[in-house]
């Protein structure tokens, strides 16, 4: 028997993190949808938002995210979604608020933000 399970992040949308609502300081500010632009060829993200934080890019798998991360020079991964900071004038701690509220969106986030 085949059994089929959606991995539950794989149902967020990048819509879904920007609508959410927070506790404390609103770290998703400015919020422009830049799909039509940022997701092609170059980027094969399924779904883009800018902020006056960060570019948030969701992808169809994790690998796609870790690879898209690994070719920035600021940037964080956290399952299917990728933040860049380049260009991006927002303080050093609301950009660290952000990724931990991106990765706080699952109970099983263990990992470590980069030191920016």
């Amino acid at each position: 028997m085949i059994y089929w399970f959606t991995h539950p992040q794989l149902t967020l949308t990048l819509e879904d993190v920007m609508d959410a609502g927070y506790t404390g300081k609103d770290v998703t500010t400015d919020v422009v949808e830049i799909t039509d632009t940022a997701c092609n060829s170059d980027i094969k993200c399924v779904e883009a938002y800018s902020t006056a934080e960060a570019n948030y890019y969701r992808f169809r798998t994790h690998a796609a995210a870790t690879d898209y991360e690994a070719t920035l020079d600021d940037g964080f991964s956290v399952n299917y979604f990728v933040m860049d900071f380049a260009g991006k004038d927002a303080s050093v701690d609301d950009q660290l608020f952000a990724m931990q509220i991106l990765a706080g969106m699952w109970n099983d986030y263990e990992g470590d933000f980069p030191t920016r």
